[in-house]
């Protein structure tokens, strides 16, 4: 079910969602992911949480997909389950295990760490997961999690719920986890530049009429680069004017079990 990635350091691992890659497959790939921003910060998260885990260390990546991860976590016992509810396009054969996340198929006190990215939306139920992901956690593991605020609808019809940390915070408690941290995925600025990305796209969709297409044929070029560079970098460079961060496309969430 997770949102499949452009990989670890802005790289090429997993592969990105095919819409921005129309829009924007003239630049550079390496500028393309630095622009692309909600799977940016998710992608950071992924790496702060791979470093942060000792070697040999068995981790659960709950709601994989097509496991766009697993090269960042080498050093450790990767474990990815899914159950293959996500994207009809993509590539389930890389699992190791079709599971029900409500439910997960593993004894009490299995993993040393559980990752779960851009899943928590797309499960009816959000508190029995977080549940199941402390009865599978070691005491002292971590679940390292991300949940959006603002996003599209995507992967539908499974696409069921958007959480604010107040909501995410008590999700936790309930199942038992002591938060330990749950931080805004950058402020207003960068999600504007997140949400007008696909600008461009409305204003020359495949669909308009001929003579539209003719009279603003020359703004084309111009309407790619400010939608898809300019705005985004400029979002971005700006974001530090918002300190409050109560607009912001999501969460990243640390959990502990105590």
């Amino acid at each position: 079910m997770a949102g499949a990635g452009e990989g670890l350091r802005l790289g090429s691992l997993g592969r990105t969602s095919p819409e921005p890659v129309r829009l924007r497959n003239l630049l550079p790939s390496g500028l393309r992911a630095r622009l692309d921003l909600h799977r940016r910060a998710v992608l950071h998260f992924v790496e702060d949480t791979a470093v942060s885990l000792p070697q040999g260390a068995l981790v659960l990546d709950a709601g994989a997909g097509e496991g766009p991860y697993r090269s960042a976590f080498r050093h450790v016992r990767y474990v990815a389950l899914d159950d293959r509810r996500g994207d009809r396009s993509w590539d389930y054969g890389g699992l190791d295990v079709v599971g029900d996340l409500l439910r997960m198929p593993f004894k009490d006190g299995a993993f040393d760490a559980i990752l779960c990215t851009e899943t928590l939306e797309h499960l009816t139920e959000p508190q029995a997961f977080i549940s199941e992901a402390a009865r599978v956690l070691k005491r002292g593991g971590r679940l390292h999690m991300t949940a959006p605020l603002t996003f599209r609808e995507h992967q539908e019809p499974h696409d069921y719920f958007r959480f604010t940390r107040h909501a995410l915070r008590m999700l936790c408690e309930r199942a038992g986890l002591r938060p330990v941290s749950i931080e805004p995925e950058g402020g207003y600025f960068r999600m504007l530049g997140d949400k007008i990305q696909p600008t461009h796209r409305f204003l020359f969709a495949k669909d308009r009429a001929l003579v539209w297409k003719i009279v603003f044929l020359p703004l084309h070029p111009f309407s790619m680069l400010f939608f898809t560079v300019f705005a985004p970098a400029l979002c971005l460079w700006l974001d530090p004017l918002d300190r409050k961060r109560k607009h912001t496309t999501g969460f990243h969430v640390i959990a502990e079990r105590p």
